[in-house]
């Protein structure tokens, strides 16, 4: 075996010079929870992230999947509205959270007709209440209800879904050429009427 340690001895001044590593230091970013309790909120977007394939009581099954985001009317630190997000499957069906939640968000069921097919645009800039609670150091959306009448709205200010909702989309079964699972489609539903006094 070579002994380098003599050489390195010898050549300690002109080698430390040619390669010593700088030390960077960077600001690290940390994360801000999202506050916990009843929130104020606006639906900024519904994403669309493609058929997912999983598990439901240990058998295989595939989903098509949406993301709703909202923004709080409470800020951050740097001034920006918090943002709080929940996942989907896309459907109405009985069971289906989606349908739970935005029956108890309008504060009312939906009609037959309705069911038929609901346009999820029309949540888009539609205020409520988002009950934040933490589960288990993760904060998550445990009921949404109204807004109560008369009550100032907040209106939302992204335009843009974070990188996060691509990044979720891209493992999609549709990205990954496996075709696509017909899932329905959430478009074609009736408005509602004007004497309804409901927010979509």
């Amino acid at each position: 075996m070579v002994d380098f340690s003599k050489h390195i001895k010898k050549n300690q001044t002109t080698e430390t010079k040619d390669y010593k590593m700088a030390l960077v230091a960077k600001e690290e970013k940390t994360y801000e929870p999202i506050p916990t309790g009843m929130q104020q909120a606006v639906c900024a977007m519904v994403c669309d992230i493609g058929t997912h394939e999983g598990t439901y009581e240990g058998r295989p099954n595939i989903r098509h999947q949406i993301v709703v985001i909202w923004e709080l009317d409470e800020k951050n630190a740097e001034g920006r509205p918090f943002q709080a997000s929940k996942f989907y499957t896309l459907s109405l069906g009985e069971k289906a959270n989606l349908r739970k939640d935005l029956e108890s968000w309008r504060g009312q069921k939906f009609t037959a007709d309705e069911l038929k097919g609901f346009d999820l645009e029309k949540l888009v800039g539609v205020n409520c209440f988002l009950n934040v609670v933490e589960n288990e150091g993760k904060t998550k959306i445990a009921a949404i209800t109204p807004l109560a009448k008369n009550m100032p709205k907040i209106k939302q200010t992204a335009m843009q879904e974070p990188d996060w909702v691509g990044k979720m989309r891209a493992k999609s079964v549709e990205y990954a050429g496996k075709g696509s699972a017909d899932a329905g489609s959430p478009h074609g539903g009736p408005a509602p009427t004007a004497e309804d006094d409901l927010p979509f």
